[in-house]
């Protein structure tokens, strides 16, 4: 059984961060994971001609840097470098869904594939669009959540500002990177990140089974030789052996006093 943390929400990893046992499986797990798919994504390394322009190479290159972005992250939010790692999280989720739209966008898709080779701008709100009426209702609507909460990182609102911050004597903001022993940056920002980068995986891998980059059976055998077969339990709740905390510890970033 796999770690907890594949399947967990973002609320949950928030108001519980303190799972540190199914954090460090499912790092273990993830890092599996993405090894293994970069070792399948490898087959193609010296594949295509510069000069081309095809189909193909465009989907590999975009899911290549989509696949590094999410190496990248895992290896940030372990060294607790928070702030690197969700900027990273938008440029994944956007760069696999470009090349989903590339692949299953039609003759529009063609038409930008060739501006994209000219080396111009595909606006993110075109692949978006497509990406969201090509999913079912419920899931482009969970798509559009995490597309707006990974835009608020990228774009540095108040909020994710404030999570690089904690609450000292009077109320007074304390720079979480001022520590150099990293005592500061809380345990509830890791957690989170760990469960955004879990959603993010399993997104790539099936971006990557649509694209026909992987087939079910290859993505079959990743899972198989990358998931632990007992599942570290959990620490909170209210299951046997678990602590029952009172209620969710909750940390307030309006700083304004609202």
């Amino acid at each position: 059984m796999p770690s907890f943390v594949w399947d967990r929400g973002t609320e949950d990893a928030w108001n519980e961060p303190y799972e540190y046992g199914g954090q460090e499986q499912f790092h273990r797990e993830a890092t599996k994971i993405l090894g293994l798919l970069k070792k399948q994504y490898s087959s193609k390394d010296m594949h295509f001609y510069r000069d081309e322009e095809s189909l193909d190479k465009a989907v590999w290159l975009l899911q290549t840097d989509a696949l590094e972005a999410l190496v990248d992250s895992l290896a940030l939010t372990e060294e607790k470098r928070h702030r690197i790692a969700a900027r990273l999280f938008r440029d994944a989720v956007e760069t696999m869904d470009m090349s989903a739209y590339f692949y299953l966008g039609g003759e529009q898709a063609r038409k930008d594939l060739k501006k994209w080779y000219k080396d111009e701008v595909i606006p993110h709100r075109v692949f978006r669009a497509f990406i969201r009426n090509y999913e079912c209702k419920e899931k482009a609507k969970d798509l559009g959540a995490l597309y707006g909460d990974l835009s608020k990182y990228t774009h540095r609102t108040y909020h994710a500002i404030g999570k690089s911050y904690i609450l000292g004597r009077d109320k007074k903001i304390a720079y979480d990177g001022f520590s150099e022993s990293g005592f500061r940056v809380l345990p509830h920002v890791v957690s989170l990140s760990y469960a955004i980068i879990a959603a993010l995986i399993k997104r790539f891998i099936a971006v990557s089974e649509t694209t026909e980059q992987l087939s079910p059976e290859k993505i079959s055998m990743i899972w198989s030789e990358s998931l632990e077969h007992e599942t570290v339990q959990r620490r909170f709740g209210m299951g046997p052996g678990q602590v029952v905390r009172s209620s969710p510890i909750e940390i307030d970033f309006n700083f304004d006093g609202s």
